[in-house]
C-alpha cells in the first residue's frame, strides 16, 4: 500500500505536468497573443517535450542568464517563468531578474510557476506581494502541487488581496478595465490650456477639472469605476510640465498625469499611451500692423511721385518759356528750372494770365489746368483712401520674417535649449508667463499653437473687429506631432487609457469635447468676452488728428524753409558782391 502511495506522489508531477502547459496556451489564445517566451531552467523536465508538441502557437525558450533578447521584437507576448520553490529568497531574486527586463511593458501578460510540489499558497502570497510592491501587473500564478485545480491571481481594490481560482474559470487576466470598487483615481492635471482646464466653481467653491483633458479623465474614471480625486498638491493656475508629473507618478502621489505629450524620441514609446491627438506645431503671429499716419504723407511723397512732378512742372514751363521766347519777349534761365505758373496750375491753384494770349498759350492752359485738376484728384483720392485702410507693414509668416521684423518668439525655460537653433528673437519665461501673455491675447509677440489651440482662438476671434493674429503654415516646428500620454514604468492604467483613447475618437467624443474648450475657458475666467482689437485699433490709430501725425509735414516744411532761406541769403550775397565788384571795376 504504501508502495503504491510513494509512486502516485513520486509520478504526479509527470502524470499532471501537461495541465499546466494546456493553461499556458489556453491562457495565449484567450488573449490572441502571437508568442509564449518560457524561461526554462526551474521547469519540470518533460515541459519541453509537451511544449513543442503544441504547434498551435511560437514559443520562445529562454535561460534565465539570458538577458540579450529585445522583447520588442516581438508583439504581444505571454511570458512565463519557472521558481524552484525552495529558498524565498532565491525566487524573489529570480522574480526581480524575470521582471526587470519587462519594467517598460506593464501591460503584457505573465505566467509565474512554482516547481516545488511541496509548496502551499503562503509562498504565492509571498510572491504577488512583491509583484504589488514592484507595481508588476497582469500576473497569475501556478503552484505545482495543485496545477490541476486552481491558478492564483491578486487584486489591487478595494485592498490587496489575493485569490485562486479554478482551471476551467472563463477569465484568467483581468480585463482592459478593472473595477477599482470606487477606490480615489488620483489626477495631476498640468492646466495647460485649453486641453486641462482647472478652476473654482463659483457656486459650490469645488473644483473643476475640464478640458478635453479633463473630460477624458472623468470617463476613465467611470469607466474603472472609480471616484476622481484631484491631488492634494495642484494649484489652481499653476502649470506642470510633462518631467514633473512624470516624477509624482513614479513616487506614487499620483495615479495617472493628465498631461499630454509630444513624442519626439523612439525611448519614449516604452511609457507612452496611444496618441490622443494628431496635430501640427506652427506659428501663431500677430497680423501686421498698420503704418502710421505720419507714414501715409511720406508714401503720397515717395521719391517716384516727387519725380513725376518734376517732370511735368519742368515740361510745362519749358514748354511756356519756349513759347514766350518765340514772341520774342524776355525768358530767364530760372523760368525753365522753375515756372511759377506751371507750379501753380499743377497744384491746382489760381493765378494771372498774361496780358497777350495767343491761342498756343491758351491751350497750354487749358491742359495744365485738366492737369492739375487729376493731380488734385488723384491726391486727394489717395489720401483718403489710406486714411480709411492704411496699408501694412511686411507680415510675418515664418523664422526669416521673425526675424526681420524682429518680432520675438515666446518660449519656456524648459524649451529654450531645443529652440535657440531657430536663431529668431526670443522672449524665455515660465509656464504661467507663457500661457498668460498668450491666452491675453499680447499682439507684440509671436508663439507656437497647435492646431487645437488655434482652432479655439479662431473662434474667439469671429467676435472682434478684426484679427490679431494669423496661423502660419510656412515654418512648423513639427508638422506631425503625436499627443499621449506619458507613465512610469509599470503603470497600471496604460492599457485601460489607451483603449479608451481608441474609444473616444471612434464615437466621436473627443471632438465634442475639442468643441467645448471655449466653454470651458469661459466658465473658468479665463476668456474675457471684451474685444482686444478695439483697444489695440485706438492705440494705433486715433479718431482725431495729432500733432505727431504731421511730422513728415513739419520737417518738410522746415526743411524747404531753410533752404528757401538760405537761397534768399545766397541771393542777397551774390548781389552785393557782384554790386562791390562792378563799383571796382567802373
Amino acid at each position: 500500500m504504501w508502495t503504491v502511495i510513494t509512486g502516485i506522489v513520486l509520478w504526479a508531477p509527470v502524470l499532471v505536468a501537461g495541465s499546466a502547459v494546456d493553461f499556458i496556451f489556453r491562457a495565449a489564445a484567450e488573449h490572441s497573443l502571437s508568442v509564449i517566451m518560457i524561461r526554462i531552467d526551474y521547469c519540470p523536465y518533460n515541459w519541453a517535450k509537451d511544449i513543442f508538441e503544441n504547434q498551435t502557437i511560437p514559443v520562445v525558450v529562454l535561460s534565465d542568464s539570458e538577458t540579450f533578447i529585445n522583447i520588442r521584437m516581438f508583439s504581444r507576448p505571454l511570458h512565463v517563468a519557472c521558481l524552484p520553490g525552495h529558498e524565498l529568497q532565491k525566487d524573489l531574486a529570480l522574480l526581480e531578474n524575470f521582471t526587470s527586463s519587462l519594467m517598460d511593458f506593464p501591460s503584457q501578460k505573465k505566467i509565474v510557476y512554482i516547481s516545488n510540489n511541496f509548496s502551499d499558497p503562503t509562498r504565492m502570497d509571498y510572491i504577488f506581494e512583491t509583484c504589488y510592491h514592484r507595481r508588476i501587473w497582469n500576473i497569475v500564478g501556478l503552484l505545482a502541487s495543485d496545477e490541476h485545480r486552481y491558478f492564483y491571481r491578486y487584486h489591487l481594490y478595494p485592498s490587496f488581496r489575493t485569490e485562486y481560482r479554478s482551471l476551467e474559470s472563463s477569465t484568467i487576466f483581468d480585463k482592459d478595465f478593472p473595477n477599482m470598487h470606487g477606490h480615489p483615481l488620483t489626477v495631476m492635471p498640468d492646466q495647460w490650456l485649453p486641453r486641462s482646464v482647472l478652476y473654482v466653481d463659483r457656486r459650490t467653491g469645488k473644483q473643476i477639472l475640464a478640458g478635453s483633458v479633463g473630460r477624458f479623465f472623468h470617463v476613465l474614471s467611470w469607466k474603472l469605476n472609480a471616484t476622481l480625486q484631484l491631488s492634494k498638491k495642484v494649484t489652481t493656475g499653476r502649470f506642470l510640465n510633462a518631467t514633473a508629473l512624470k516624477e509624482l507618478s513614479e513616487s506614487f502621489s499620483v495615479d495617472v498625469p493628465a498631461s499630454l505629450t509630444i513624442m519626439e524620441r523612439v525611448e519614449q514609446l516604452a511609457s507612452t499611451s496611444y496618441p490622443m491627438e494628431v496635430t501640427h506645431v506652427c506659428l501663431m503671429v500677430p497680423v501686421a500692423r498698420r503704418i502710421p499716419i505720419k507714414d501715409i504723407y511720406f508714401i503720397l511723397s515717395s521719391a517716384s511721385n516727387m519725380f513725376l512732378a518734376i517732370v511735368i512742372v519742368s515740361s510745362y514751363g519749358l514748354a511756356l518759356n519756349l513759347l514766350r521766347n518765340m514772341t520774342h519777349r524776355d525768358v530767364r534761365l530760372v523760368d525753365f528750372v522753375l515756372n511759377d505758373k506751371a507750379l501753380r496750375g499743377i497744384l491746382g491753384q489760381s493765378f494771372n494770365l498774361p496780358l497777350s494770349r495767343s491761342f498756343s498759350t491758351r491751350l497750354i492752359f487749358l491742359m495744365l489746368g485738366i492737369v492739375g485738376l487729376n493731380v488734385s484728384s488723384i491726391f486727394g483720392a489717395g489720401l483718403d483712401t489710406l486714411m480709411a485702410h492704411p496699408p501694412r507693414q511686411f507680415q510675418a509668416r515664418s523664422f526669416a520674417g521673425l526675424r526681420r521684423t524682429k518680432i520675438p518668439l515666446v518660449t519656456t525655460e524648459e524649451d529654450f535649449p531645443t529652440w535657440m537653433k531657430l536663431r529668431v528673437p526670443m522672449l524665455v519665461v515660465n509656464v504661467s508667463e507663457y500661457n498668460h501673455l498668450r491666452n491675453g491675447r499680447n499682439t507684440s509677440n509671436a508663439y507656437f499653437a497647435s492646431r487645437l489651440y488655434w482652432n479655439l482662438f479662431s473662434e474667439q476671434q469671429k467676435r472682434f473687429t478684426r484679427e490679431l493674429f494669423i496661423y502660419s503654415t510656412d515654418d512648423c516646428l513639427w508638422s506631425l506631432a503625436l499627443l499621449s500620454f506619458q507613465w512610469p514604468q509599470n503603470s497600471l492604467f496604460t492599457e485601460p487609457v489607451s483603449q479608451l483613447i481608441l474609444e473616444v475618437n471612434a464615437n466621436g467624443l473627443y471632438d465634442f469635447w475639442v468643441g467645448m474648450h471655449y466653454y470651458d475657458m469661459t466658465a473658468a475666467g479665463l476668456s474675457g468676452l471684451e474685444d482686444p482689437s478695439l483697444q489695440l485699433k485706438e492705440r494705433e490709430h486715433p479718431t482725431s488728428l495729432r500733432i505727431v501725425d504731421f511730422q513728415w509735414m513739419w520737417q518738410a516744411y522746415g526743411t524747404f524753409m531753410v533752404i528757401a532761406i538760405l537761397v534768399f541769403l545766397l541771393e542777397v550775397s551774390w548781389h552785393r558782391i557782384t554790386s562791390l565788384f562792378v563799383s571796382l571795376v567802373y
